[in-house]
């Protein structure tokens, strides 16, 4: 009899512990959603967007002085928290990039105000080419990509 409660209590146990953990989880989410609507400082971070629309031309335009030569933009957006995640992103657009043949040709980076710009060009050694350009400032990261014409 003993064996069958201490089997039932673990049965019991395991089928619970799941549910007291997604509960947890839960808390822990809503807490900092509650309180980010209580003390606007506190926020979520921002996740990766799309840009679209005539800020991205307007950027485009300020930042990427040889814009003629490129065509096809790209931009995306990373603030907060998930600007943080750089390396990883940038890798990103250099691994798809590589998959398609293109590899690292050019890069230069320099420093306007809080701005920092990275501008990265990538080639096949022929004539298809690719642009990444990546401005990072403070907490927002942003980040351009677009074909050669």
């Amino acid at each position: 009899m003993q064996r069958v409660r201490s089997t039932l209590f673990a049965l019991v146990l395991a089928l619970t512990s799941g549910v007291a953990s997604a509960q947890l989880l839960a808390e822990v989410a809503l807490a900092p959603a509650i309180a980010s609507q209580l003390f606007p400082p506190v926020s979520w971070p921002s996740g990766s967007l799309r840009a679209v629309g005539s800020g991205v031309d307007a950027l485009v335009a300020r930042v990427v002085p040889d814009r003629a030569n490129w065509r096809d933009w790209e931009a995306y957006t990373a603030g907060g928290l998930a600007a943080s995640l750089e390396g990883a992103l940038v890798y990103g657009v250099e691994r798809d990039l590589m998959m398609q043949g293109l590899f690292r040709a050019e890069t230069t980076e320099s420093t306007v105000g809080a701005e920092r710009r990275t501008r990265v060009v990538f080639s096949d050694g022929g004539s298809q080419r690719a642009l990444l350009v990546v401005l990072r400032s403070g907490q927002e990261l942003v980040w351009l990509v677009a074909r050669g014409r």
